[in-house]
């Protein structure tokens, strides 16, 4: 899958996003509820403050979230689908560092007070967010402190996503990292088949094409996976997980312990 380099970069409509009406009355769709853990997870009083400013965006695959070293407009939370960080050098091209879902959030710059990352970030399938104005969160965290401390504890579990990355990366075989990517793009996506070719499975992981190709044979052999084309599905997860390296298990255990919780049932427009 290409890097998505080709798409133009003058206004968010072009970058694969765009807003959310009826087709045939041109009015804001009827409210649907809110399924990024981040926004459902937080206090009425904190949801409310920022509901306002919430805009539910579908977002085309392949479309830039953020781009590297260009300001941060808006910052993203992930209803549909899944995102991708790319880190990259000239020499290297791009290798996964992140993969975003409706865990978590594009734009985690803008959140600390930076508005420019050196990562770009991709939609990796067609999808939706819910997007506000950097500006504007940056207003309510400082109005609100429930919110701020909500969108921090997603920092913190991201920050323990990439750091067992970097051990698995450095330390596990192909099979088990492919494994956990495969694991946690299902608990993001809420479904068992996953959009991704070996091509985009390489870039992910930093590996030959070769390599992803023997690791999704070996887990087929072992009734964990099904290949098809344009797609890995999830027939045995159990097995997948047997498969997998403990990193899996610490990350998604870090997630359930701070975003897993539903106290809102929240809902919006769109």
């Amino acid at each position: 899958m290409a890097d998505g380099s080709a798409l133009p970069h003058n206004h968010a409509s072009a970058w694969g996003v765009s807003e959310v009406h009826d087709p045939h009355t041109g009015t804001a769709a009827p409210a649907r509820p809110v399924l990024n853990r981040i926004l459902a997870r937080m206090p009425p009083d904190a949801f409310e403050h920022l509901r306002a400013h919430l805009e539910r965006v579908p977002i085309r695959r392949r479309a830039i979230l953020q781009e590297q070293h260009r300001p941060i407009e808006h910052v993203h939370f992930i209803e549909r689908g899944v995102a991708s960080i790319f880190a990259r050098t000239r020499q290297d091209g791009p290798v996964e560092v992140s993969l975003v879902g409706r865990f978590g959030l594009v734009g985690v710059s803008a959140v600390l007070g930076t508005l420019r990352s050196p990562h770009r970030c991709l939609m990796q399938m067609d999808g939706e967010a819910l997007r506000v104005p950097a500006a504007t969160l940056a207003r309510v965290m400082d109005e609100n402190p429930a919110v701020r401390r909500q969108l921090l504890s997603y920092v913190h579990v991201l920050l323990v996503q990439n750091a067992q990355a970097v051990l698995c990366n450095a330390r596990h075989e192909v099979v088990e990292r492919l494994s956990r990517w495969l694991l946690l793009a299902r608990d993001r996506l809420d479904e068992d088949a996953i959009p991704v070719t070996h091509e985009v499975l390489s870039m992910m992981l930093g590996v030959r094409r070769a390599g992803i190709t023997d690791a999704l044979a070996s887990l087929e052999r072992d009734g964990a996976v099904h290949r098809e084309r344009g797609a890995v599905e999830i027939v045995d997860r159990a097995a997948l997980e047997r498969r997998a390296c403990e990193c899996y298990a610490i990350i998604a255990g870090e997630f359930r312990r701070l975003l897993e919780t539903h106290p809102g049932g929240y809902t919006l427009a769109g």
